[in-house]
């Protein structure tokens, strides 16, 4: 019984590789799944694409190290960005004690109103 399932369990192992590398793009199996209409090729972008989409990206792709150092803040810098998180938090703070307080002295919605009665036929 157990060589029956080792069995099965190797044909369904082969068969998922074998997707696998279908899907995955293999260029042995590429033509085939082509051919069969499991894969496509990929088509010319459409022309805003091409014109929204600048030639050279101003990102870091994953990777390719950093030719050049990062700018250090400076301490005044840290202190100033330090003031304006503060601030934000004082304010959401604040927000939030307003609503809380708000929440505790409105009254719950009333239920809506009752439909009309139905016609009698």
């Amino acid at each position: 019984m157990a060589d029956r399932r080792t069995e099965i369990s190797l044909k369904a192992a082969g068969l998922i590789l074998l997707v696998g590398a279908v899907l995955g793009g293999c260029q042995a199996a590429r033509g085939v799944a082509e051919m069969t209409d499991f894969a496509t090729t990929p088509g010319e972008p459409k022309p805003f694409v091409v014109e929204t989409r600048p030639q050279d990206p101003k990102y870091i792709p994953i990777g390719t190290t950093v030719s050049r150092q990062a700018k250090r803040k400076t301490v005044d810098e840290f202190k100033k960005l330090e003031a304006e998180l503060e601030a934000k938090r004082t304010s959401n703070e604040a927000a939030g004690s307003q609503a809380q307080s708000l929440g505790k002295v409105m009254p719950p919605p009333a239920p809506p109103p009752a439909p009309p009665p139905l016609p009698k036929e």
